[in-house]
């Protein structure tokens, strides 16, 4: 998918020691984290390191999976972003009415969901396609309230809740969140524009995912939209939609101008101003 768009790919582990940045700059646009064993990810991506590269104007896409242990590294760094994530790193979320009853008719744990809305009416809608969403094996987040940079994309639907598996007891106690607090795709973009994007579901992005047949409980089967939604995401966070581009600004010192004839006798685009000018641009 991302070859196709023009993408130039380099794969690394935290084993072979990554560099964002070389000789003070970003050494990538762009940075896509995968679910990973390590309990840490090494000092070459502590959370500050990813954090500086947001501030470079790096764009990051973080995918987590319940079948992985979420690497402390990345509770830090979510933390850091007023984003929690379940304490014991293995919680997973479940849907006893919304789930796909081809291939998780025991466990509940691949939840379908409608495709998302815009936020607000007054907000571009960039994420929204056609048809069902598989969610398998997610990892629900919550967000907190004092960051109005932080959007959820994707909330669970109001009867999931997200427990420990390894807690088998029929009443659960303390559980993490339930319904529409659980996050399960959300996004944030910086004061300097770059972009954050929060995954619960590695496997959304898998091909096994991608126009998989599934089917809600008393429903008929359908292809879900896995496909189109993981590239409307990726599109946004690796800033192929919503970015608003300048063609051509001309400016020049305001002497009291009034008129398209005087405009063009003024001189356009000066390479310098003083302190308190008064510019007009256009």
């Amino acid at each position: 998918m991302l070859p196709g768009r023009g993408f130039s790919l380099t794969f690394e582990t935290p084993k072979s020691d990554p560099s964002l940045f070389k000789h003070g700059a970003r050494a990538y646009d762009h940075v896509l984290i995968l679910p990973s064993k390590l309990k840490a990810l090494g000092p070459a991506l502590t959370p500050q390191l990813l954090l500086d590269f947001v501030k470079a104007d790096g764009n990051i896409l973080l995918a987590l999976s319940a079948s992985t242990p979420t690497p402390s590294t990345l509770s830090s760094l979510l933390l850091e972003l007023d984003i929690s994530l379940p304490a014991d790193r293995t919680s997973l979320v479940v849907d006893h009415f919304a789930y796909d009853a081809l291939s998780a008719a025991e466990k509940h744990d691949v939840l379908l969901l409608p495709t998302t809305k815009a936020l607000r009416a007054d907000v571009t809608d960039y994420f929204s396609v056609p048809g069902t969403l598989a969610v398998p094996r997610a990892v629900g987040h919550t967000l907190g309230n004092t960051s109005p940079l932080l959007s959820a994309i994707l909330k669970a639907p109001a009867t999931a809740y997200a427990y420990n598996p390894k807690d088998d007891a029929e009443a659960l106690e303390d559980i993490f969140a339930v319904g529409g607090q659980l996050g399960l795709v959300s996004a944030m973009q910086a004061r300097n524009s770059a972009r954050f994007t929060l995954l619960g579901s590695a496997e959304m992005l898998e091909d096994a995912w991608f126009d998989a047949d599934v089917q809600a409980v008393g429903g008929e089967s359908e292809k879900t939209a896995n496909r189109a939604f993981a590239q409307k995401l990726s599109e946004w966070t690796f800033k192929e939609l919503g970015v608003l581009k300048v063609g051509k600004l001309q400016h020049y010192l305001n002497e009291g101008v009034n008129n398209l004839t005087d405009v063009a006798a003024v001189d356009m685009n000066p390479k310098i101003y003083r302190i308190k000018n008064d510019v007009v641009g256009f």
